[in-house]
């Protein structure tokens, strides 16, 4: 190879490096003239990952555990079939508010919280069992069927990583222009995710307050 392709080459590996290395942050769209455009600024973001939490989505033994309710108690009791005096079920298919059965953890839980007041909170509970870190968040009965989305991509297994957001505005929450159109928006963003653990293994991830830049807009039928 002729020394002027392999300086030519050389150039191009250290472009793409530094390229690479490079913390990217996407612009915010201009919105269309007389048209308003939201600010989304996470102020607080906590995952928590405990390491005896009941996982329903991974672990087969987990979702094959049962457990024992107690009678009245409304709470979980010894998981000693022969002794329940309650009802003997799968640990995976009810709605405890305290979903910790006997012998797991404290539940894996997510919270995002916005600026303008907006708070997103999950755990497992097992008649609405999905992935947490992997997809929509639940950001509240309010917005149920107002079409507004929040999800939320990262895992707690590495102390520094990169999580990603997406916001969708739905519908219920058009905003108005000028004109009397309604408008909606939706963007994402990575950040940073830094994780601790303690003596347990039990995770707890926080994020700087970021913001999600607005990326796209559409315009709401009347």
């Amino acid at each position: 190879m002729a020394v002027s392709s392999i300086q030519a080459l050389v150039g191009l590996l250290s472009l793409a490096h530094s390229v690479t290395s490079m913390t990217l942050r996407p612009r915010s769209i201009t919105p269309p003239a007389g048209c308003p455009i939201p600010t989304w600024t996470v102020d607080n973001f906590k995952l928590f990952n405990g390491s005896h939490s009941l996982d329903c989505v991974h672990n087969q033994a987990d979702i094959d555990t049962k457990g024992c309710l107690c009678t009245g108690a409304g709470h979980w009791c010894p998981p000693v079939e022969a002794t329940c005096n309650g009802s003997w079920v799968n640990v995976c298919w009810t709605g405890m508010p305290n979903y910790a059965p006997w012998g797991y953890g404290p539940p894996e839980t997510l919270d995002i919280d916005f600026a303008d007041g907006l708070q997103c909170h999950d755990q497992y509970i097992g008649y609405r069992v999905h992935d947490i870190g992997n997809g929509a968040s639940n950001c509240g009965y309010a917005d149920r069927g107002q079409g507004r989305i929040v999800s939320f991509y990262g895992s707690s297994h590495q102390a520094q990583s990169v999580g990603h957001m997406d916001y969708i505005l739905g519908s219920g929450h058009a905003l108005k222009c000028d004109n009397g159109s309604l408008i909606t928006y939706s963007g994402s963003v990575d950040f940073p995710l830094t994780c601790t653990y303690d003596a347990y293994r039990n995770a707890t991830c926080t994020a700087p307050v970021f913001d999600i830049p607005v990326l796209d807009y559409q315009w709401v039928s009347s």
